[in-house]
């Protein structure tokens, strides 16, 4: 298991193209910022639509094509593709490896990463964990509803993996998506055992209270429509 105390991510203005499980395919605008996440904490990033709190997810699980981005291990430069040996983006697909890829089941993940980690001794201790369902193992993620959530953070921690970044959602997805996965029930585990958890969404109410700190993103282009002065001069 890597030892990191702290991981900062400088990010350049630019717009990211963004994809999530959903299908649904967008742009999110990243501004020149510095983020900074440390060990054992939750971090609620609040932004709205686009604002690049998606693109923070991505860039922190190696989801995404990096460019002028620059990924920094207790101040230690880094490549970005080490990024992914340590970051799990949440509810992501898996897929097998060669020309031809083909989404794989969880059940199979997960002996995968039995056999490579040893984490645990057989996925049955990890179904048990998780309160996985039988029944369900031999789908791929993309045939799960709400146990996608807590299957995909099943494969990640069986991996090891240190960083467990969610995907940008407003307050109606995010409460029923936290809620009826009940992946919360994980959160504090994951916490006091070292890693960092990454909650984009779109209202400050809805990470306050649980999280250990909450980074607003604000950027340049977050304007206002009654700001524009040809917009007053029909107003």
């Amino acid at each position: 298991m890597v030892k990191i105390n702290k991981i900062k991510l400088e990010t350049r203005e630019r717009f990211v193209r963004i994809e999530t499980f959903f299908g649904e395919k967008f742009f999110d605008d990243i501004g020149d910022n510095v983020f900074t996440f440390e060990k054992g904490k939750i971090y609620g990033i609040v932004c709205e639509y686009g604002g690049g709190g998606a693109a923070i997810s991505c860039f922190m699980s190696n989801r995404i094509p990096w460019k002028d981005e620059k990924i920094y291990f207790d101040d230690l430069e880094i490549n970005p593709s080490d990024i992914g040996e340590i970051g799990w983006y949440i509810g992501r697909e898996i897929y097998s490896k060669g020309i031809i890829k083909k989404e794989i089941s969880v059940r199979k993940a997960l002996n995968h990463a039995v056999s490579q980690y040893h984490r645990y001794e057989n996925i049955n201790d990890i179904i048990e964990e998780f309160g996985l369902q039988e029944r369900r193992l031999d789908y791929g993620l993309s045939n799960y509803s709400y146990e996608r959530w807590r299957a995909s953070l099943a494969i990640g921690y069986a991996s090891y993996k240190v960083i467990y970044c969610f995907p940008w959602l407003n307050s109606h997805l995010f409460y029923n998506w936290i809620i009826c996965s009940s992946v919360f029930r994980f959160f504090r585990k994951l916490k006091d055992e070292g890693n960092i958890i990454i909650l984009p969404t779109s209202r400050r109410d809805n990470v306050a209270g649980f999280v250990d700190e909450i980074i607003e993103i604000c950027n340049a282009s977050d304007k206002i429509v009654t700001d524009d002065p040809y917009f007053r001069e029909y107003f």
